[in-house]
This record gives C-alpha cells, structure tokens and sequence, in this order.
C-alpha cells in the first residue's frame, strides 16, 4: 500500500508537470533549504491572500489525468511568480468540502495556512536557524494537508479512510507545539505511517 508521503510526493511532480512554473517553489517546500522557500515570503503571502490558484490543474494531477506535456509549455521551468498555487487553493478546498467528513479537517488546515501566512507576513527580517526550519516545516505540512486533500477530492471514497488519518497527523503536528516537527524531511518522515 502507498503511504501518505510516497502519495504527496507523486502529487507533486504531477503538479509540476501540469505547472512547471511551480517547480522551483515545490523544490522549496519539499527539498529546502529553508531559505529557499522563506526568501519567497512576499509571493507566499501576497498568493495565499488574494487564493492565486489553478484548481483545474490541482485536481488533474490529484486524478491523474496527464494534460499534455509540459515541454510544450512556454512557462516550462520558469518560476511563475504565484506562490504555491497548492497551499493558496485551501481556502477554496476548504469552501467546496462544506458538508461532507472532511470538512472541519480541511478548515482546521486552512486556519493554520492562515495563521502561517500570517506571521510570515509579520517578520520583518529572513528568519534564520532553528527558527527558519520550523517555519519551512511548518509550510511543508500545510502543503502535505493541501494534497492529501486535493487526493481525498480527486479519489472519493477510495481515499477516505487513509487520507482522513493522514490529515489528523498532518493537523496534530500543525496544531500541537509538543510534537515538534523541527524540519521538512521530519514532516516526510511524519506522514511516512
């Protein structure tokens, strides 16, 4: 059986194949370091802000369909400037679960994207360190919820069970300071169960 972090991850490169502009910041998120993702803080936050998303794209990659190929792209390995279109499309998730199990899940993880968001928006200065690793990990499971979610909505009830467990880890690390989770490869290795 694939594991939620073998899933996120194959979500992730379907991303980048349907939207090679977010590679460099999928690189940042899920391969650090964390300054590589924290020196985006403006675009982060000016993207979640205004939900700059390509829900088409998202469900796509989470279904599997191809949608041709990115080589074709003029965008193909150019940083398109929107932030991380999959963090930014909580919001969004969040309003289209409304009614159904997932529901409280996905709006527990759009407020902590949302709390997230906002203390980056606050720092004044690149953080650095212990800290900077917390914040990118921190990111990284907002990212991890984002495509658990986007596979949950994209498989249904073939996906329920699991990505219901794997959003409550996702959440439990977001919301509970005791558990820690110091830096990205914790947040795989978290979502690894």
């Amino acid at each position: 059986m694939e594991t939620a972090r073998d899933a996120v991850l194959d979500y992730a490169m379907g991303i980048v194949r349907l939207l090679p502009g977010q590679a460099a910041v999928t690189s940042a998120v899920l391969q650090g370091p964390p300054a590589a993702l924290l020196g985006r803080i403006p675009q982060l936050v000016r993207g979640f802000a205004g939900e700059r998303t390509d829900g088409g794209a998202l469900f796509c990659a989470a279904a599997g369909i191809s949608g041709g190929s990115a080589g074709a792209r003029k965008d193909a390995g150019v940083d398109d400037g929107r932030g991380c279109v999959l963090v930014q499309s909580l919001p969004a998730l969040s309003r289209e679960t409304a009614g159904s199990p997932m529901a409280s899940r996905a709006g527990r993880l759009t407020e902590a994207a949302d709390w997230l968001h906002w203390e980056l928006a606050e720092r004044p200065d690149l953080p650095e360190g212990a800290v900077a690793e917390r914040l990118a990990a921190r990111y990284a499971l907002c990212y991890a919820g984002a495509a658990i979610l986007w596979l949950w909505r994209a498989g249904g009830a073939d996906r329920a069970e699991w990505a219901y467990e794997a959003v409550d880890v996702v959440l439990e690390a977001l919301e509970d300071p005791a558990v820690g989770v110091p830096d990205v490869p914790a947040v795989l290795d978290l979502i690894s169960g």
